[in-house]
């Protein structure tokens, strides 16, 4: 997008669904299948739309095609997280939920918040956040196996035991996969690099970080924070003072986050003294590791800010 450009954004807005784009902005509506040829039926509209920028909402992996091919296009994109749209809807007194009723809403929310474009994510970064989803899904499968195996009859054992081994060969070869993945690309393997000398964060951490949470050198500490999830949230009306407590934010980024620091709290020297000192205050052990993890991502940012490495 050209940053000298004097021209009002004009507004896109699509609701992803796995066969559709409903799309909506100011000139009308208009509906489009979701794959290459609606792509293309997309982007001829948007060659003509003065200044444009596409708004969507993260659709649980449908969008990643449209995202994609919009990248390609060099066409600058939104991607917003769902909660915060219904959220919106609800605020309006919007109930009703049609995709042309999402397109309308999301085109509001884009107005309303007005909205700036996102550095899509490259290739590798696709990549390697759609092969840590894999690992996420068998790792929670390998869980529940584990936990069969000690709450069956013992004559299916044997048919657990199997499936766990085919589970944890599945999970090592992606595991294997993603290294080769991160080793190949320069970026991708300095800023590796950089997250791992944190004592108590490991390859896993370091390759959530990159793929979920792409932002970590371009935003303040406030901002980056609250969108890994774990910002405290005040409680207070008049006299009354309520509890802090996380909310929102990214899951897989924060639930990650929480591994490293509890490991941080008996290896990292640094780590382990700030936990102590807040327990030592009297804070509940959770608290001390949801402010270990802060600290712990506001390092590895500084860190990574400080070797001002370029963008992947």
């Amino acid at each position: 997008m050209n940053t000298t450009n004097t021209n009002p954004i004009h507004y896109v807005a699509i609701d992803v669904s796995k066969a559709t784009l409903q799309v909506k902005d100011d000139r009308g509506a208009f509906a489009v299948s979701n794959d290459s040829k609606g792509y293309r039926k997309l982007l001829d509209h948007l060659k003509g739309c003065p200044n444009p920028l596409v708004v969507f909402e993260a659709s649980g992996g449908y969008e990643r095609d449209l995202l994609r091919s919009l990248h390609q296009a060099a066409m600058p994109l939104a991607m917003v997280n769902p909660a915060r749209v219904r959220d919106f809807a609800r605020s309006e007194g919007v109930r009703a939920k049609t995709d042309p009723i999402d397109s309308k809403i999301i085109l509001a929310f884009a107005k309303s918040k007005t909205l700036k474009p996102m550095e899509a994510p490259s290739e590798a970064l696709l990549k390697l956040a759609a092969l840590l989803d894999r690992r996420g899904h068998l790792v929670e499968q390998l869980a529940r196996e584990k936990n069969r195996l000690q709450n069956s009859e013992t004559f299916i054992h044997r048919s657990i035991k199997r499936m766990i081994r085919i589970l944890e060969k599945e999970i090592t070869a992606l595991e294997a996969a993603i290294n080769k993945l991160v080793g190949s690309d320069p970026g991708l393997q300095s800023r590796a690099g950089i997250i791992e000398s944190v004592k108590g964060v490991g390859k896993i951490t370091a390759w959530t970080l990159l793929a979920y949470l792409s932002e970590i050198e371009t935003l303040d500490r406030n901002r980056l924070v609250a969108l890994a999830g774990i910002a405290p949230f005040n409680r207070d009306s008049g006299k009354f003072s309520g509890r802090r407590s996380i909310i929102g934010g990214r899951a897989k980024v924060r639930k990650c986050l929480y591994m490293a620091a509890h490991t941080a709290a008996t290896c990292n020297p640094v780590i382990a003294a700030y936990v102590q000192g807040l327990r030592d205050r009297g804070k509940p052990y959770k608290c001390a590791i949801v402010a270990a993890m802060r600290k712990l991502l506001i390092h590895i940012q500084s860190l990574m800010k400080k070797h001002q490495l370029s963008p992947c």
